[in-house]
């Protein structure tokens, strides 16, 4: 009978602890390493995205090629979630460098991600030059809605603590781990003063295509999320485009997923 009861809050303990993750990257270099990494895998092509399902460990692992940009991150996530019903969304990838004390290979987990792109500017005569810096942040693009038709505006929406915590004690090898903000819009930056602009007005670290429209349909779904984002480059350092960081970071997302318990 011991042996048994053994048995049985064993495979409890199995059954608790098993999650259904939506892992993302935009580029087939952003997901080749982690649908290898798959057991068992299934292709499923839904529109315009790109689904592989399988198993690591003890979880159910859905990984989602979202193409570039934030509409396609957008419905790629709701399309995830609508057809796989996720437990956990972790969106990863390549980056930009924003932050001064961050190099090449060096890895940012959103604490907090922000449309970087959602700007108003008030009105000028004609004949009076633009300036980025009189634009307004726009966070009307971050309202939504509850069941029960409550409307919520977010100047950001951050990741989830308890997996901020699996990340940050994920050993990693190829740089630094910091915690921050990341940016997204569908911008590629390369204007040293417009970077210095960014960071300055909100506090990134790094910018990118897509995190913040995953962030914000999880939110819409209550799901829990997770961003993590390698720095690919930085034009603050003048480091150029290194296309291994973005199995670096494949690398070490497969780790968070295999210590989430």
């Amino acid at each position: 009978m011991k042996k048994i009861i053994t048995s049985f809050l064993l495979l409890s303990s199995v059954a608790f602890s098993k999650e259904t993750i939506l892992v993302q990257g935009a580029m087939d270099m952003e997901v080749d390493y982690l649908i290898k990494s798959l057991e068992n895998p299934t292709k499923n092509h839904i529109g315009g995205w790109t689904f592989w399902k399988g198993n690591i460990g003890e979880h159910d692992v859905i990984v989602s090629r979202t193409e570039v940009g934030l509409v396609n991150a957008a419905a790629a996530t709701a399309i995830g979630i609508e057809r796989y019903n996720p437990t956990i969304i972790i969106n990863q990838g390549t980056s930009g460098g924003h932050d001064s004390s961050l190099h090449t290979g060096d890895i940012v987990l959103g604490t907090e991600v922000v449309n970087i792109g959602a700007i108003r500017t008030e009105r000028k005569e004609e004949g009076i030059s633009e300036n980025m810096r009189d634009g307004i942040f726009f966070d009307v693009v971050q309202r939504l809605r509850d069941k029960d038709n409550n409307l919520t505006t977010h100047k950001v929406f951050k990741s989830d603590l308890s997996l901020i915590k699996v990340a940050k004690n994920i050993k990693y090898t190829n740089g630094k781990i910091s915690e921050g903000v990341i940016g997204s819009a569908d911008q590629w930056n390369r204007e040293i003063e417009r970077i210095k602009y960014l960071n300055t007005t909100f506090k990134t670290m790094t910018e990118e295509m897509e995190s913040v429209a995953v962030a914000q349909t999880a939110k819409a779904y209550d799901i829990p999320f997770l961003a993590v984002r390698v720095l690919s480059n930085t034009e603050i350092h003048n480091e150029d485009f290194n296309p291994k960081t973005a199995l670096w970071c494949q690398e070490f997302t497969l780790d968070v997923i295999k210590n989430i318990k």
